[in-house]
């Protein structure tokens, strides 16, 4: 059966991890409970760990207009 359509507006985006991360993400995997891929495990975690940083600021953060993501520095 084909997977339904998530909800939610995502990107794909690179990060770097230590091994020993790669190693809890991969235990996390063969649990099944937080999702079927590395990737998707960390994406979890991450959009957690904001949700968590925004509800008690520590930063405050302006976010950009839309006409301005994905500009390079040089250009602003």
């Amino acid at each position: 059966m084909a997977k339904g359509k998530n909800g939610v507006d995502s990107r794909t985006i690179r990060v770097t991890v230590s091994a020993q991360s790669e190693q809890l993400l991969e235990q996390l995997v063969q649990r099944g409970v937080y999702g079927r891929s590395t990737a998707e495990v960390a994406g979890r975690f991450v959009d957690g760990a904001l949700q968590r940083f925004m509800e008690q600021p520590k930063l405050k953060v302006r976010l950009m207009p839309k006409s301005q993501r994905g500009r390079n520095k040089e250009e602003s």
